[in-house]
């Protein structure tokens, strides 16, 4: 494919010093050809932007070289426009800044949210020129005896009604976005999204941390990740955000890559893009990740343009990234980290590309990410108190699993989110009382507990196994979960012993007792129990990014 021949023209205020890498990476990111550039230190002016004389001078260089198009690295006004276009040859077509990033973000757009999102933004970017356009028109009218009549105002309205249509079925698509969001959390997820500037290697460090992505560029990828996980060195290879698992060891994180944020965007623009950005906004952390191969004033400016965007309505932590420090010397870096302490206090040096200092970030995640409840429950011995264990260990992390001397009941210790433990409450709570209903008098439930608890306090004093500053009435609560049924459970997990603990070896009457129950768990029910831990991607746009590249909807499933 031949790409278009183009100009390239920015004009800076006194005193600055152009600087023409980023537009000329978002032209080649675009498919064009820069074949020359133009450049004018003077103030903005009203008709042209540039000089009337500079651009006789662009109209020129643009005969000379054959150019098909001027791409001008400013915002320019519709009469700008169309004063620039009149001076160049005829078939010239002038391309501002934001009509370029436009141009990009509609090639890649694979995702309904996607489409949703840059047709949005290309209705804003033309109201005003149709707004103006039609108020040239009206300056012709004759109003009164033998006047023209009213102006034709219908493509105004049109557009404004489609913006509108527009924007509450992206509306729509947040709300749902939001909902899974919370039932990712609900889950026992921590919600974990990379940001950064453009080409800063996101996608990388994602390959590097998911669980199922490898980090051998683009080979051999399942075909749900053929445009999702995709790294390149160019801009915008990621559009839409790509949520996968990771595990950093004590807890399960699912990572969101954004598409990069970029510099001077206008409101209209960002705006359109909002619900893109929720994916940031509404993360237990965000990870901005900064290319440190940059010089320090490209990283200072970039850190800038990050911060503007996510302090407006993001409410996490945020940990600064220096990605690539396998293209800087450990001396040059260091200089680079000293001097960005203001923009980036504390930040972790890593490379997505070999895995330098990955383990080091994990353990910053872990330190960084929402405080988890330490929690004991005391459960008498049943199918479904076993349940409820598995589903402890899917939900959080248990620290400690130990059965009573008589085997009536098990002991979990357990760390999680305040929400999985207040659900886990619920579940004790359901289980408690209806496995008394069951209890003869002689043998009630409250007996079964006070037993037990006696047994395991005791053996506690010599093991070490029950703290010994927890409240006493918190071994006679008894948690909860929505009731998960054994159905819904591993078999492996569920039987889980601990070693210290005389039970290793159930007695062969348990062992019967449990495969002659019609709800004891199968080979089948593990399986099952297995996938309903598959976690559902969201890929949505980015502005710089939930939206499934295999489906139409706004979300995709992780094998």
């Amino acid at each position: 494919m031949t790409e278009t021949p183009v100009i390239i023209a920015q004009r800076v205020d006194p005193n600055s010093v152009a600087d023409l890498s980023e537009i000329a990476d978002l032209a080649r990111a675009a498919g064009y050809d820069v074949s020359n550039t133009l450049t004018q230190s003077r103030e903005e002016d009203a008709a042209y932007h540039f000089g009337e004389g500079k651009v006789e001078a662009l109209a020129r260089l643009v005969k000379r070289t054959g150019a098909e198009a001027v791409i001008v690295d400013n915002r320019l006004g519709p009469y700008q426009t169309y004063n620039i276009g009149g001076k160049l040859p005829t078939g010239v077509e002038v391309i501002d800044r934001f009509t370029l990033i436009l141009e990009i973000f509609g090639q890649r757009a694979n995702t309904r949210k996607a489409q949703l999102q840059v047709e949005l933004a290309e209705l804003r970017y033309e109201l005003p020129r149709v707004e103006a356009k039609s108020s040239l028109a009206k300056r012709d009218e004759r109003p009164g005896f033998m006047g023209l009549g009213e102006y034709d105002e219908s493509r105004e309205r049109d557009i404004k009604a489609q913006i509108s249509r527009i924007s509450q079925e992206l509306d729509a698509i947040a709300e749902k976005e939001q909902t899974r969001r919370e039932q990712r959390r609900e889950s026992g997820f921590d919600l974990v999204a990379l940001a950064g500037y453009t080409n800063a290697g996101k996608s990388t460090l994602l390959r590097r941390l998911a669980d199922d992505l490898d980090i051998a560029e683009n080979e051999n990828r399942h075909p749900d990740l053929e445009q999702t996980a995709e790294s390149e060195d160019r801009l915008f290879t990621t559009l839409g955000t790509t949520t996968r698992r990771a595990d950093t060891g004590r807890r399960d994180i699912l990572l969101t890559d954004t598409v990069g944020f970029v510099s001077d965007l206008p409101h209209w623009l960002v705006e359109s893009f909002e619900s893109t950005l929720d994916s940031v906004y509404r993360a237990d952390l965000v990870l901005l990740i900064v290319d440190a191969s940059e010089s320090i004033d490209a990283m200072r400016e970039k850190l800038i343009t990050s911060h503007d965007t996510l302090y407006e309505r993001n409410e996490a932590p945020i940990v600064t990234v220096l990605n690539k420090t396998d293209c800087v010397e450990e001396g040059a870096l260091n200089r680079k980290m000293q001097s960005l302490d203001a923009l980036a206090p504390n930040p972790v040096a890593v490379s997505g590309l070999t895995g330098e200092n990955i383990e080091q970030l994990t353990d910053r995640i872990e330190s960084e990410l929402p405080s988890w409840h330490d929690e004991r429950l005391l459960l008498p011995l049943s199918d479904d108190a076993m349940s409820l264990v598995s589903w402890l260990y899917d939900h959080g992390h248990v620290e400690n699993e130990e059965y009573t001397d008589t085997g009536d009941a098990v002991l979990i210790e357990f760390s999680a989110r305040s929400t999985i433990i207040k659900r886990a409450r619920a579940k004790a709570a359901a289980l408690e009382e209806s496995e008394s209903e069951g209890v003869s008098d002689e043998h009630d439930s409250h007996g079964v507990n006070a037993q037990a608890q006696a047994q395991l306090s005791e053996r506690s004093n010599h093991t070490g196994a029950i703290n010994s500053d927890t409240n006493p009435k918190q071994m006679e609560t008894i948690t909860e979960v929505e009731s998960t049924s054994p159905e819904q459970s591993g078999g492996e997990t569920t039987r889980r012993i601990a070693p210290d603990s005389p039970h290793n070896h159930m007695s062969e009457p348990t062992t019967e007792t449990r495969e002659s129950n019609p709800r004891s768990i199968t080979e089948d029910d593990s399986k099952q129990h297995q996938r309903s831990k598959e976690v559902d991607t969201d890929v949505s746009y980015p502005l710089a990014s939930e939206e499934g590249t295999s489906e139409t909807d706004s979300n995709s499933e992780v094998e």
